[in-house]
């Protein structure tokens, strides 16, 4: 991807523009919008996965976009937190609903963009969230270029990507099928978000941002609540890790990513509440009240205080604006700063309650039957510390020993889940269980992990960018109630970057949608960002592409010799009811074979309702083509020309048309049995 150009405009072009810059900028936009039409757009419209009336429903959001685009931001907000349990409830609902629905805003916005030029006042998220990106497009690239014995493979780039455009959209959790393609369009979704923000929001309309974010922590509390009652949506392994009480998910799919959601939008809600008056204040205070219970009820430890923390960092914001000073209340302007002292105080006490409660009753986790037990057990002193972390310590040992075994540049995007049991079971750690793919449960060591130092420094750069433009001038207005949602938005901010330290909060997408969105909000309209922070971004996108060839090998001196490379384009083994073992092939499928082999035996079969064209080539050269109609077993039977002075032979099977069983997110092409290859004497 063209990083440069999907950036929000400098300075010099906002002022008259450059011809050069501009094109840039429409070449990388323009990139963007083949990306998404021809993956997330062509499988919405396409794929039997996607039933009628999820694709009429996509098809609306799109039609939204077109007749009412500076809404997108507002529906995105308010309608992606609602989403990611939806597959779990609605039948035949695509597990990457939310990536869909960011396309369906996307696409007519870059159209848009693409014919009619700039508009909005543009915000700072997507320049930093650009140099994230570009530092893990570099990480991907590496893990989709062939290794050096191959040469210049395009064929096998295309064939891998081929594979894993559908799976990563409707089956995600086939991760190592799926390559780096899911964490990476998780990152891009985040910069179409900042985008969109920055096209269709100004200043003066943000707020209609962040009420959608608050109506949709309204609308999650309220199923939480339900879902308390009723059990509806409620995930069972919390159910079996915390059995003495009901951690609600609501509709998110990890009661630790709702509670994280909570940190980062209660705050907005109180911004909200403290502009308004009457009525409308009441109501917003309401909805803060309902969204901090929902937090107590998820038992989220880290978002809790986040959401504390978050609270505070909003009123100490505000309390230098003096903000209080020309509240509409009376009771505000003149006892604001003496309850929020004495609140802080009782805060304090309360903790000290606890941690001396919880350490004299010695109340441990597996004790716990109420809310407050997870915090008496929480503070008790007298436990181990990875008790108290329920874990997180082990998790975070495994991280680290990725991170110490490639420092700079990571293992690669989206492998740190795939690694972990490798990791664990080579340090003996019996305390996790076992074949388990978790992430390191702290952001900036999944980052460390999968994009090393380098990623990490890009991590930073972007909460850089952030901070600086958040501030500009402009954005607060001291003694203007007006300045008190993005207060709110800050301080949520503020707490959002804490759960960061126990969660990853660049995983799941509905949690990068909503940060995304938010950060930008809160940096809209911010001046270009300081020369030296554009000289240090520039830098660490140089250093990660000019990496490329130097981590794959291509620039590394002579390639190391290969024995026989794997099998390419085969799904994983099954077995059938007779006990025997069986794999579905993709598009395109790649057999190796030694090079004293002389013939190989292949049984395949085609269980798709139309007849389907094998067309085999060997060794680079095309050997047959084979019409298989459905049903009966068909072998294939092809000899190798000997004294080829190969290191081995390459047999290579392409079948059209390719198909997609129902339920099943995966390219199919025909069913192959065991293989038999005969060696030479």
């Amino acid at each position: 991807m063209n990083g440069s150009a999907a950036v929000a405009p400098p300075e010099a072009t906002r002022q008259g523009g450059r011809l050069v810059p501009e094109l840039a900028r429409r070449a990388g936009l323009l990139i963007l919008l083949a990306g998404l039409l021809v993956g997330p757009t062509w499988a919405a419209v396409t794929s039997p996965l996607v039933p009628p009336w999820c694709r009429l429903a996509l098809l609306a959001s799109t039609l939204m976009a077109v007749v009412r685009p500076r809404w997108s931001p507002v529906l995105l907000i308010v309608l992606v937190p609602l989403l990611p349990i939806w597959p779990s409830l609605v039948p035949g609902t695509p597990e990457g609903i939310e990536h869909l629905l960011v396309a369906s805003q996307a696409v007519p916005w870059l159209s848009r963009r693409l014919v009619a030029g700039r508009s909005g006042e543009g915000s700072a998220l997507p320049a930093g969230w650009l140099v994230l990106l570009a530092v893990a497009t570099a990480s991907a690239l590496v893990l989709l270029t062939p290794e050096p014995w191959r040469g210049f493979d395009v064929g096998r780039v295309a064939r891998d990507l081929r594979a894993q455009v559908p799976a990563y959209i409707f089956q995600p959790d086939l991760a190592d099928q799926a390559g780096p393609m899911l964490a990476w369009t998780v990152l891009v979704d985040g910069l179409l978000c900042g985008l969109m923000v920055g096209w269709a929001i100004t200043r003066d309309t943000r707020d209609r941002v962040l009420a959608g974010a608050g109506v949709a922590a309204v609308l999650t509390a309220l199923f939480g609540m339900y879902q308390a009652h009723t059990g509806l949506g409620l995930q069972q392994a919390w159910r079996v890790f915390d059995a003495g009480i009901i951690r609600i998910n609501a509709t998110y799919n990890d009661p630790n990513a709702l509670a994280a959601f909570y940190a980062l939008v209660a705050p907005v809600i109180a911004g909200l509440a403290l502009r308004a008056s009457g009525r409308w204040r009441l109501a917003w205070g309401s909805a803060l009240a309902l969204t901090v219970a929902a937090t107590v009820m998820t038992a989220g430890r880290t978002g809790l205080l986040a959401l504390a923390a978050g609270l505070l960092v909003a009123i100490g914001l505000a309390g230098r604006l003096g903000l209080d000073a020309v509240d509409a209340s009376r009771l505000v302007r003149e006892h604001a700063r003496g309850f929020v002292r004495r609140a802080v105080g009782l805060l304090g006490a309360v903790l000290i309650a606890l941690v001396v409660a919880g350490t004299v009753l010695n109340v441990r986790h597996e004790q716990q039957t109420s809310y407050l037990h997870t915090w008496l057990f929480t503070f008790n002193l007298r436990q181990p510390p990875d008790a108290i972390a329920k874990g997180r310590l082990a998790v975070w040992q495994v991280a680290r020993d990725m991170v110490r075994a490639h420092p700079w540049v990571g293992i690669g995007l989206g492998r740190s889940p795939l690694e972990f049991e490798v990791v664990r079971a080579r340090l003996g750690i019996d305390s996790l269980p076992h074949d388990a793919k978790l992430s390191p449960h702290n952001t900036y060591l999944l980052v460390a992990s999968e994009l090393g130092l380098l990623g990490v420094a890009a991590f930073l750069c972007m909460l850089a960018a952030i901070a600086i433009a958040a501030f500009a001038p402009g954005n607060l207005v001291p003694r203007d109630r007006q300045s008190w949602p993005v207060v709110g938005v800050l301080g949520g901010l503020a707490g959002y970057a804490l759960t960061m330290l126990t969660g990853d909060r660049i995983l799941l997408r509905e949690d990068v949608v909503v940060f995304t969105i938010c950060a930008s909000v809160a940096t809209l309209g911010a001046p270009a960002l300081p020369r030296a922070w554009r000289a240090i971004a520039l830098s660490l996108i140089v250093v990660a592409f000019a990496s490329v060839p130097v981590r794959t090998g291509w620039i590394a001196g002579p390639p190391p010799p290969v024995a026989l490379p794997a099998n390419e384009g085969l799904h994983e083994d099954q077995i059938g009811a007779r006990g025997e073992t069986y794999r579905w092939s993709t598009g395109e499928s790649v057999f190796y074979v030694p090079a004293d082999a002389h013939r190989i035996t292949i049984p395949v079969r085609n269980l798709s309702s139309a007849t389907q064209h094998v067309e085999v080539t060997i060794d680079g050269r095309p050997a047959d083509r084979v019409r298989l109609p459905p049903g009966p077993w068909v072998t294939l039977d092809y000899r190798f020309l000997a004294g080829t002075q190969r290191r081995w032979h390459s047999l290579q099977m392409r079948v059209t048309p390719t198909w997609q069983a129902p339920g099943d997110a995966r390219v199919l092409g025909v069913v192959v049995g065991e293989w038999k290859v005969e060696r030479l004497p």
